[in-house]
């Protein structure tokens, strides 16, 4: 007797899917780790502002208001907050984006332009392979 197989397509995209967006949101908390050690430093809104999230960029405004008052946003948003299948890290504050790409800038007290994407080009190949790794693992564990 022939044995049969039934493939569970959407069962399988599925899981790949949840595993993937997990593992690329561990890797982009240690992104973010390393992009706020090395965030220009004048009052600290800048470095509190730095978060990642699952479906969509966070509310800047809400964003940058939180971390001016003093709240750390590395954690605040542990649930999708849309639902594109991407993770986002990212650093919201009006001058974010020419603190990042003025390189000329002096930080006396630390910090440096490019304090994102250094990080990011660092660790881009360690958290693809983390994602596949997962991934794989959950497929097999499915069986």
């Amino acid at each position: 007797m022939a044995k049969r197989s039934r493939w569970r397509t959407k069962e399988a995209v599925k899981l790949a899917n949840e595993a993937g967006l997990k593992a690329l949101r561990i890797g982009a908390e240690a992104i973010l780790t390393e992009a706020i050690d090395e965030t220009p430093v004048d009052t600290g809104t800048l470095r509190r502002s730095g978060t990642v999230t699952i479906g969509k960029l966070p509310d800047g405004t809400r964003v940058y208001e939180a971390a001016k008052a003093g709240n750390e946003m590395k954690d605040a948003f542990p649930e999708p907050i849309g639902k594109e299948k991407a993770v986002y890290v990212s650093f919201s504050t009006p001058y974010a984006r020419r603190q990042h790409e003025e390189l000329g800038y002096e930080h006396p007290v630390g910090g440096k332009a490019k304090y994102l994407e250094d990080p990011f080009n660092r660790n881009k190949k360690k958290v693809l392979k983390y994602a596949d790794k997962h991934i794989k693992k959950a497929l097999r564990e499915a069986d």
